[in-house]
């Protein structure tokens, strides 16, 4: 049987080899939180999971993933290139998923807004990218 996980693990290696999105947010790609001290980085989160079947089993999965770009103000980082690099490598491009065939990846919405460090108030973080639909069917 297929492991979804697989799907998340292909969505953060393609983000995680961009030579040019580690230009932009060299402090990595993370699943769900990054660890303390970054201040460039992409965080990936799974907001939800679905299956398809069909008589014999699981036709496909849709995996739908907030994937955005997070920067504190004085790390100087360009947003708005961040998140189009984002867009280039996942928008209608294919992923390697253990176990799977990829069908699609696909914007299903925008993501932008600035967030107020709890712990400095005089920090603001910016957030963008947007929401992406992976489509996967088991092998």
């Amino acid at each position: 049987m297929a492991d979804s996980s697989e799907i998340d693990a292909a969505v953060i290696a393609k983000l995680a080899n961009d030579s040019t999105l580690s230009s932009l947010l060299p402090d990595g790609v993370y699943f769900g939180v990054a660890p303390s001290g970054r201040t460039a980085f992409v965080v990936v989160s799974l907001i939800i999971h679905e299956d398809e079947y069909v008589y014999e089993g699981r036709a496909y999965e849709r995996a739908l993933y907030l994937v955005k770009g997070v920067a504190n103000d004085t790390s100087g980082v360009n947003m708005k290139a961040a998140a189009a690099r984002i867009d280039v490598l996942l928008q209608d491009v294919p992923l390697t998923i253990t176990g799977y065939t990829h069908m699609l990846t696909r914007r299903e919405e925008r993501i932008r807004y600035p967030e107020t460090d709890s712990a400095e108030p005089d920090t603001i973080w910016q957030h963008r990218g947007g929401q992406y639909s992976v489509f996967a069917s088991p092998s």
